[in-house]
């Protein structure tokens, strides 16, 4: 039996291989002490939202103590180009921190109310509308095309005018697009590799000389990391029993 920890696209394109090859699997958003793992799982694979990794890191430990395999199913990262545009920051409240920063900067170069285009999607949204700058500027956020997910967008007070819901990833010419469109001034986005289409957002934001403040990975895991999950499928082929 494997655990699965998360529900990202990657999470959901895992469990079906492992079920399409009759493996037992057991698919978990949220982990606590007070609901443990099943006793000795073969493998524990955490295939999260990057934000999330870090709130598993007693199950690592854990997993560890019992020496039963903790793998990390990761992206890797995009090749970032150089530019005073981009502003890498490392967590959430960092973002936030630099995102007032910039805000309060290209208002005064600008003279008028800042849009900042999120292409993180629903996570972390309802920390962003609730920050201290939300009120004086236009949010939009660009989501999936699913009905939870626009509820979630309107609980957290953003206006259906300023919800995108699209199937990506998108190409450069679309994100551009979409930026013009909405008159964005600084795109919030995270670093999900080519296949998240990182690099079409940053290189559509360069073009139009727009801000980018970008949620690079934190470097929290030292365990062992696959990029996709055929990888993991190998990893699999050569050190569990069939």
């Amino acid at each position: 039996m494997i655990v699965l920890l998360g529900e990202s696209p990657a999470a959901r394109e895992l469990n079906m291989q492992l079920t399409a090859r009759k493996i037992d699997v057991i698919q978990r958003q949220y982990w606590s002490e007070e609901t443990p793992l099943p006793s000795h799982p073969a493998l524990v694979v955490d295939a999260s939202h990057p934000s999330m990794s870090t709130k598993f890191s007693s199950l690592r430990r854990w997993c560890e103590e019992l020496n039963i395999p903790f793998i990390r199913l990761e992206r890797p990262e995009t090749k970032i180009p150089s530019s005073p545009l981009i502003f890498p920051v490392y967590d959430w409240e960092e973002a936030l921190v630099l995102l007032e920063q910039r805000i309060n900067t290209l208002r005064k170069q600008k003279g008028h109310t800042i849009t900042v285009f999120i292409t993180t999607g629903s996570h972390q949204l309802l920390t962003i509308t609730s920050s201290s700058f939300a009120q004086s500027v236009r949010l939009v956020a660009r989501i999936l095309p699913e009905g939870h997910l626009v509820q979630k967008c309107r609980e957290a007070g953003l206006h259906p005018r300023d919800i995108v819901a699209m199937q990506g990833p998108f190409s450069k010419e679309i994100n551009k697009a979409l930026f013009k469109f909405y008159s964005a001034d600084i795109v919030l986005t995270r670093d999900s590799g080519l296949a998240g289409g990182t690099d079409t957002k940053i290189s559509a934001a360069l073009e139009l000389g727009l801000d980018i403040v970008l949620v690079r990975k934190a470097k929290t895991n030292n365990g062992l990391t696959v990029n996709s999950p055929q990888e993991l499928l190998n990893w699999l082929d050569q050190k569990l029993p069939s």
